[in-house]
């Protein structure tokens, strides 16, 4: 019923545990590992167990992707999500995981209410040691549960753009295959934020429900590794997505005020000039209203 897609690069220490989740899931029957070209020892793990799982007869199908050259995250997504067989699929990353039935009660609930596209979940942060957690704190906030929307009347795309904190994961989500037609492939241009710009796409053109279940069951681990880590070029990317994505949400109707003007002060918050004054942030503010008529008249009439 599922396809599990994961990018794997560099990940010999948690490759094996994230394969062990997800193959203890009632409900999955494809496991796709995308190998971006790792230079350490995690295609010999997860030959491992791709003979060790497939001669269980366990009935899930373990394929193993090899890209002999290190192209990316979207286009490892890309790759994994051509060989997609079953009607619904989702993703993870090497180093996070599963708890035990993770897709449960979501996959029955796209299984009876067939007007929804797809179904996202809460997911719990964990740190691999307390030196990550420090790291991790002191430069960039997050929530431990992450993804507890709830309100199935929402406008996702609004929350993503409109405020702070108020979003659901990659990792959480669950869609109908088909569904890949209308919002198309990972963005290989897109080093940082990939993530964003493809939920984005999610969020303008599916019907999405939240989950029925309220308790994380999908783990994403932080460590000194993950490149959340570093802010400042993932800042600047965010910054180009969010013009990037302006004249799209021009037209949409669902913003609140309040989310409008959220959503109008991060294109004010250029990363490259942070140490800039208030005069000269109010200054900016008046020039690119000027330049984009059309942003003033969609924060005051919507």
């Amino acid at each position: 019923m599922v396809s599990v897609i994961i990018p794997v690069y560099n990940a010999e220490k948690t490759i094996g545990r994230a394969m062990k989740s997800v193959l203890i899931q009632p409900f999955v029957d494809q496991l796709i590992l995308v190998n971006d070209a790792s230079t350490d020892h995690s295609l010999k793990v997860m030959s491992f167990f791709k003979n060790k799982y497939s001669s269980s007869n366990r009935g899930i199908k373990i394929e193993l992707l090899n890209q002999q050259t290190n192209r990316g995250v979207s286009i490892a997504r890309n790759n994994g999500m051509g060989h997609v067989s079953s009607p619904f699929m989702t993703f993870l990353d090497a180093d996070d995981e599963y708890l035990p039935n993770r897709f449960n009660k979501d996959v029955i609930l796209l299984m009876e209410n067939k007007d929804i596209d797809g179904i996202y979940a809460p997911v719990q942060v964990c740190y691999e040691c307390a030196s990550a957690e420090k790291i991790h704190h002191d430069i960039h906030y997050e929530k431990e549960i992450i993804g507890a929307i709830g309100d199935k009347n929402i406008s996702l795309y609004a929350s993503f753009l409109g405020s702070a904190g108020n979003y659901y994961l990659l990792s959480g989500l669950i869609i109908r295959t088909r569904a890949m037609k209308q919002i198309g492939l990972f963005n290989p241009a897109y080093q940082y934020c990939q993530d964003t710009d493809w939920l984005l796409r999610v969020n303008a053109y599916l019907r999405l429900r939240p989950s029925m279940v309220n308790i994380p069951l999908i783990i994403i681990w932080r460590h000194h590794e993950n490149r959340i880590l570093a802010p400042s070029l993932p800042a600047i990317y965010r910054y180009n997505l969010l013009w990037n994505w302006m004249p799209y949400t021009l037209t949409r109707k669902d913003f609140t005020i309040k989310q409008r003007l959220f959503f109008i002060l991060s294109l004010m918050e250029n990363p490259i000039k942070s140490e800039r004054s208030m005069l000269t942030k109010i200054k900016g503010g008046l020039e690119m209203g000027i330049k984009n008529p059309r942003l003033l008249i969609w924060f005051f009439i919507g």
